[in-house]
Order: C-alpha cells, then sequence, then structure tokens
C-alpha cells in the first residue's frame, strides 16, 4: 500500500513537472520564429492605398482553444483555418466600421485567453511574443505600405495591449508624425508606464490632438475589473475629455451593429448617460446583462462592458477619427 501511494505521489510529480515543462519549452520554440510579412497570406488586409490615410488595426483575444486542446501552447496557431477564421470575422467587422480608411490587418501569433491565467512574470514573457509579431507587422507596414500618408492604430483588448507595447518600444519619432491617434481601447495604462514613457504614451486629452486615447466602460462603478483596474488615462468617448461631469445621454452617437441584410455595419442608437470614475466610463442606464458571460465573472463582473468596448461608441469613435484626422492635416 505504501509502495502504491508513493507510486501515486511520483507520477503527480512526472505529470506537474510535464506539464509545467511543455509550455516553457513551447514558448522558446515560439520565440525563435518570426512571421514573415512580406507574405501575403499572414495578412487579413493590407489595404488598397486609394484612402488618404489608413488603419492599422490589432484584433483582440478571439481563439476560443484551450491550453490542454492546443498542444500545451499558449498561443493561437495563425496557420490554422479555424484560428483564423476566429479573427476574420472581427477583423471584418471592423473593416466595414472604418471603410473610410485603408484597412491594414495582421494575423498574430497571440495569446490564448488560459494565458491570462499565469503569473504576471510568464504572462509579461509571453505578451512579448505576440507583441514581436505586431511590432514587425507595423514596420512591414510602413515600409511598404504606408507611403507617408497619416494613419490611425487600433485595437481592443489583447490587440490594444500590443499596440501599447508597440508604442513604448517599436516607433520611431518619424513614425510617430504620421499618427494620427492610437485608440487602444479596453486596456489600461499605468502610472508607471507613463512616468517610464512620457514621450511615447502621450494621452490625448481632447478631441482633436494627436495621442494616445484609451477607454473601458462598465455599468455601474462596482464591476470595474482587472483589464481597466489601476488605468490613469481612461477618456469619456462621448465627450473626449477627463471631465468627471455627467454626460446627456443625446451625446453618446450610437452603438455599431452587425445588420445581416445588408452585410454591413450600421451605427444605431443605444442612448445612455456617462460619466468617468476611476478613468472608467460609466453608463448607468444600460443593461448589466448586456454582455456579460458567467464563465468569466472573476475577470469580467456583472456590468463590465469590456466585450461591447470596441462597438458600443461605434458613431463616436468614427466622427471623432474625422475630427482628429480634420485637425491633423490642417
Amino acid at each position: 500500500m505504501k509502495n502504491k501511494v508513493i507510486f501515486s505521489l511520483f507520477m503527480a510529480l512526472v505529470t506537474v513537472l510535464t506539464f509545467a515543462c511543455k509550455p516553457q519549452q513551447k514558448q522558446q520554440n515560439e520565440d525563435a520564429v518570426r512571421i514573415d510579412y512580406a507574405d501575403t497570406t499572414n495578412w487579413y488586409s493590407y489595404g488598397d492605398s486609394t484612402k488618404s490615410a489608413d488603419v492599422f488595426y490589432v484584433y483582440p483575444t478571439v481563439s476560443t482553444i484551450s491550453f490542454v486542446d492546443n498542444d500545451s501552447s499558449w498561443f493561437a496557431n495563425i496557420t490554422l483555418p479555424e484560428e483564423r477564421e476566429e479573427a476574420n470575422s472581427n477583423q471584418r467587422f471592423n473593416k466595414m466600421l472604418y471603410g473610410e480608411y485603408n484597412f491594414y490587418a495582421p494575423y498574430y501569433r497571440q495569446m490564448i485567453f488560459d494565458t491570462y491565467s499565469q503569473p504576471t512574470p510568464i504572462l509579461d514573457s509571453l505578451a512579448q511574443i505576440a507583441a514581436k509579431d505586431v511590432n514587425d507587422a507595423f514596420q512591414y507596414y510602413m515600409m511598404q505600405y504606408n507611403h507617408g500618408r497619416p494613419f490611425f492604430l487600433m485595437g481592443h483588448s489583447q490587440g490594444s495591449q500590443m499596440l501599447i507595447e508597440l508604442l513604448k518600444h517599436g516607433m520611431t519619432e518619424e513614425q510617430r508624425k504620421l499618427m494620427v491617434a492610437a485608440y487602444c481601447i479596453g486596456y489600461h495604462v499605468t502610472e508607471e508606464e507613463l512616468a517610464a514613457y512620457p514621450e511615447a504614451l502621450r494621452p490625448a486629452t481632447d478631441s482633436t490632438m494627436q495621442g494616445l486615447v484609451v477607454f473601458n466602460s462598465v455599468t455601474d462603478t462596482t464591476a470595474i475589473g482587472m483589464v481597466s483596474c489601476g488605468d490613469v488615462v481612461g477618456i469619456n468617448p462621448t465627450t473626449w475629455t477627463m471631465a468627471p461631469d455627467t454626460v446627456p445621454a443625446e451625446f453618446h452617437l450610437g452603438m455599431a451593429k452587425y445588420n445581416e441584410t445588408r452585410d454591413s455595419v450600421l451605427i444605431v442608437p443605444c442612448p445612455t448617460r456617462t460619466y468617468l470614475y476611476k478613468h472608467n466610463t460609466v453608463c448607468p442606464d444600460l443593461d448589466p446583462e448586456m454582455v456579460f458571460i458567467p464563465a468569466y465573472e472573476d475577470k469580467f463582473p456583472k456590468g463590465n462592458l469590456h466585450f461591447a468596448d470596441s462597438w458600443l461608441f461605434g458613431g463616436n469613435v468614427v466622427e471623432n477619427m474625422r475630427c482628429r484626422l480634420r485637425n491633423y492635416k490642417n
């Protein structure tokens, strides 16, 4: 009996060590690979260059595969059609929403959702692989596709996380001059990051200036989740200011919604008052069940609108992009 117990404990330890070592080996393998962005199959869209400004778009966490079912990898495999298809529906929606601009959107080895359960040092190390892909794609875009046009950076959730890394580590001053704004929706910037990267992370504090634009939304102040906790640059997307005042519902210009009949994205009414609380935009008139997913309640409690942030203020974002671009050109 004693031998059986010892053997069982030994096998359990082997299992734990195997589970711990496989992702580390996988990470090393992933880190050694570079995605070839000269290959157009590694882009969802690489623009038609007929419009006067560009959008460089990075999609959020869309992979539904788990660690266990992913050959013990923390990353989505972008060579698999099913993994690309999960990204495509999101990118197609946003290409329609931002159809006034040339749309550039690379595939990248995004971290799967399970990755976010890892301790911070491990998570930060894994994030650098996804960030490297986004940086490589952006540099290729600047060299081969941009041709001196003004551009917007656009992202949501993990996409915004990667764009913030790009702003901190991957952009030259000349590239920065062409950037109209970086809409890093559904993520956060900390006080420490602002202090460490004062030139790279310059928050836009009004509706016209160049810089970093961040916003996260909730229906009440108790629903702030892990993604926006500690944010210090969040702006109210109905006024594009950091004023705490309650803003009337008519300032909300509508949400973006896919219309299956027309195969297009339309801006439809969704009136709500808004106000800022700890740099989160509170929308007290919206249903807290709106995008609530019980399986993710620990990270996104009921009333947290993270899964709606990229389209909830669609009308405001589209109009604000026009405003910032006009000001940039003038």
